[in-house]
């Protein structure tokens, strides 16, 4: 079969073959950018926006007296949440908002028993759980970017403030073992902290999803 190509003036000819070329040269650039990009970054959907969390449990056994707070409320570091019969002021150890509260004014209290849960929510952050496998390319400092789903579109700057010591299951009891007294290795995650630039002061819920790329 005759190449159709060859029923077109040699100008003609020249210009596709020009084009062809420029193509495949811009098309092998853009694939090495890509590589190099991956190379380059770690990217992961497995991130939530969070706080630190404070627990406030009971000091010792008795009733509760008085309750003085609720779900939602704002509490000042040192504010007094509550009383007890014994070692009476319960207050709060940061400045945050109150996202559990358990405790209600007349019921009885053993030592240790959850009261309340204080969240920082001046200092809200990005909870990033990166794979062990490639925990060793992540540094703090590395600058990050930061999508949240609640915000199409919108690129929160910021950078890596904290790596965890340990995994995300390491203190829950969960083993590898199976019932038969077989081992399953499974990847472990470990917990790193995102600190990110909201100089819009969007608002931000706990647990809103959010994808992000850390550079290396």
């Amino acid at each position: 079969m005759k190449n159709p190509l060859m029923n077109l003036k040699p100008a003609q000819r020249k210009l596709i073959y020009t084009l062809f070329a420029a193509v495949v040269i811009i098309g092998g650039a853009v694939g090495i950018y890509f590589i190099s990009l991956s190379a380059s970054t770690f990217n992961t959907d497995n991130a939530k926006v969070t706080a630190k969390m404070y627990t406030i449990t009971a000091a010792s056994p008795g009733k509760l007296l008085e309750w003085d707070v609720r779900n939602g409320d704002y509490v000042e570091s040192g504010e007094v949440l509550g009383r007890q019969e014994v070692l009476p002021y319960l207050t709060s150890p940061v400045d945050g908002t109150v996202v559990k509260c358990d405790a209600q004014a007349g019921q009885t209290v053993a030592p240790g028993a959850q009261l309340a849960v204080i969240a920082d929510t001046n200092n809200m952050y990005i909870g990033v759980n990166i794979e062990e496998t490639k925990i060793m390319k992540i540094a703090v400092g590395q600058d990050v970017d930061v999508r949240i789903d609640a915000y199409k579109g919108k690129v929160f700057h910021g950078k890596v403030t904290e790596i965890e010591s340990t995994t995300q299951t390491y203190f829950s009891g969960v083993s590898g073992f199976s019932t038969s007294g077989t081992y399953n290795k499974v990847t472990q995650l470990i917990p790193v902290k995102v600190k990110i630039d909201n100089r819009d002061n969007l608002p931000m819920a706990f647990g809103m999803n959010a994808s992000v790329t850390i550079h290396y």
